[in-house]
């Protein structure tokens, strides 16, 4: 019996023994395979760490694609203004290489039986020069502004006796609408505006042109100085009379040329290449007229030179009868 319980308390000491040794080895005994307090904490440090260093570069991302996104809407924006720019200036550039047809110098050639000379445009870059005659015929150049008085009044004064030398085929008539009085117009600029609207109508309806010339210089149409002037309207409502509804297709291309100011460029180009200091400017055989009361002398004399009695024409003829 005593053998028996000395065994048997062994094997409980045994058994419980082996249990405690076996619950120590399940349940991760050993204490030095445990993080310590400082190393949890350094772990916790680390990781704070790695998440700083991810949220900057985040934001250095972040920021680089907006500097990115900011330099590109620069880019565009510049690119846009300087392509808008070049756009502008190649309107511009066009429009001012616009030249009207039938003025080869700057001015409509009226020959024998009013016979517009009819010519191609001429080239942008070619200067004008001082017209001469292929005919060896005398000619007459007049500058004039469609809101100058004075040019309405040398209209009233000479108009019809050199338009009547000109049917005659004695001079050739060149007659260049110019713009200097813009500035008299209310802002209007209608000195350019009517100048622009006669190349229309020398482009489009020539053989109407000399009619237009002196509608825009009769009194009660001619605008006077410091008004508005008249308006486009107006200004094509007078070309189509002139022309005649027996050219309707002469009418529509003139007042689609009025309408788009197709030779504004072109007033001010040939303006500023006739170096004027005022209007009207009368050339008598290449020759500057400075005294405008002697027109019909030096015309006459002129004339005489060459064996031409003008007194003979039209007018002059009927006062010598």
């Amino acid at each position: 019996m005593l053998v028996c319980a000395i065994h048997c308390r062994c094997n409980l000491f045994g058994r419980i023994d082996q249990r405690e040794i076996m619950a120590g080895s399940t349940s991760g005994g050993n204490p030095q395979s445990r993080p310590t307090k400082n190393q949890r904490r350094e772990a916790a440090r680390e990781k704070a760490r790695q998440f700083r260093e991810q949220q900057e570069r985040q934001r250095k991302r972040k920021r680089l694609l907006i500097q990115i996104g900011v330099i590109v809407a620069v880019v565009a924006v510049v690119l846009g203004g300087w392509l808008i720019i070049q756009s502008v200036q190649k309107h511009e550039q066009a429009a001012a290489s616009v030249m009207p047809a039938n003025m080869p110098n700057d001015g409509v050639v009226i020959s024998e039986g009013l016979a517009v000379q009819k010519a191609e445009p001429r080239a942008a870059d070619v200067q004008p020069e001082r017209q001469t005659s292929p005919d060896g015929r005398l000619v007459v150049e007049i500058y004039a502004d469609f809101m100058c008085p004075i040019c309405g009044q040398f209209e009233q004064t000479y108009g019809q006796m050199l338009s009547e030398q000109a049917q005659a085929g004695n001079i050739d008539l060149v007659i260049h609408p110019v713009s200097i009085l813009d500035q008299a117009s209310q802002g209007t600029k209608y000195s350019t505006r009517s100048a622009a609207a006669a190349a229309s109508v020398a482009t489009y309806a020539p053989d109407s042109f000399l009619n237009y010339f002196t509608t825009l210089l009769q009194p009660g149409v001619q605008a006077n100085e410091s008004t508005s002037g008249l308006s486009d309207d107006r200004l094509v409502e007078l070309a189509r009379q002139v022309i005649g509804d027996d050219h309707p297709e002469q009418q529509d291309q003139v007042e689609k040329s009025i309408r788009d100011g197709e030779f504004k460029k072109w007033v001010k180009r040939s303006t500023d290449a006739a170096n004027l200091t005022g209007t009207p400017t009368v050339y008598i055989d290449g020759q500057s007229l400075d005294d405008l009361s002697k027109v019909s002398d030096t015309l006459q004399q002129k004339l005489k030179d060459r064996g031409i009695d003008m007194t003979q024409t039209g007018a002059g003829a009927s006062e010598g009868q």
